[in-house]
């Protein structure tokens, strides 16, 4: 189970989350052949995107190239905390097996194939009614095979986003372990897609009788 967002935390945000916001949670890169590849994406906010209105673009900058438009969706929607996944047809494959119990599958869980050939050393960002939302990697920037980092690495991996994390990087990153935590090594094996089509678990923000009572709180302690 992916936590991302802890309750301290959750104290602290405002208005800031309560705004439809779509990052990627979740990313794969092949270890083995050419798939598989994907993305998964994650609504932040608490409102629903439809995509018909707000077209989905993921762009893909290649070997340090600008980005350019890869993927787009113009179709369904997503509601709020709820995760879609754009990826090889291997992909959709692995979540019928996982969820294969007549409640749960590719279809449930919003999969879109796409057949995506980036490779670790790659860019992307996606972009959601023209206004870009997230950005993976450095765009116009070539780090060799891989953008790597305290064991993090885009290269031959399954890789989700970080605890506490609920917001895009708009300006890309060199080390993907400012944002991401390494799930396995081994996508192309049994189970090396682990967590993809599993939404995120947000903690809700408190309420304001919450808010209250916790600044009560620390008014009366202060006053001891």
């Amino acid at each position: 189970m992916k936590i991302t967002l802890s309750l301290l935390t959750a104290i602290a945000i405002t208005a800031s989350s309560s705004h439809a916001a779509i990052i990627i949670s979740q990313y794969v890169e092949t270890d083995s052949g050419t798939t598989p590849k994907g993305i998964e994406l994650w609504n932040t906010g608490t409102e629903e995107i439809d995509f018909s209105i707000s077209n989905l673009v993921v762009n893909k900058g290649v070997n340090g190239q600008a980005l350019a438009e890869d993927f787009t969706l113009n179709i369904g929607t997503i509601a709020a905390n709820e995760v879609i996944v754009i990826g090889t047809s291997d992909m959709g494959t692995y979540m019928d097996t996982t969820f294969g119990d007549g409640t749960a599958g590719s279809s449930s869980v919003q999969y879109y194939e796409e057949g995506f050939t980036f490779n670790g050393d790659d860019s992307l960002s996606v972009v959601v009614g023209g206004v870009t939302q997230d950005v993976f990697g450095t765009p116009e920037t070539d780090p060799g095979s891989t953008w790597s980092g305290s064991g993090v690495s885009t290269q031959n991996s399954n890789i989700a986003l970080a605890s506490g994390i609920t917001t895009g990087d708009l300006d890309g990153w060199t080390d993907p372990s400012e944002r991401f935590t390494t799930v396995n090594t081994t996508p192309s094996e049994t189970g090396g897609l682990e967590g993809f089509g599993v939404a995120p678990v947000l903690i809700p923000e408190p309420s304001a009788a919450v808010l209250g009572a916790f600044g009560l709180l620390a008014l009366l302690r202060r006053r001891r």
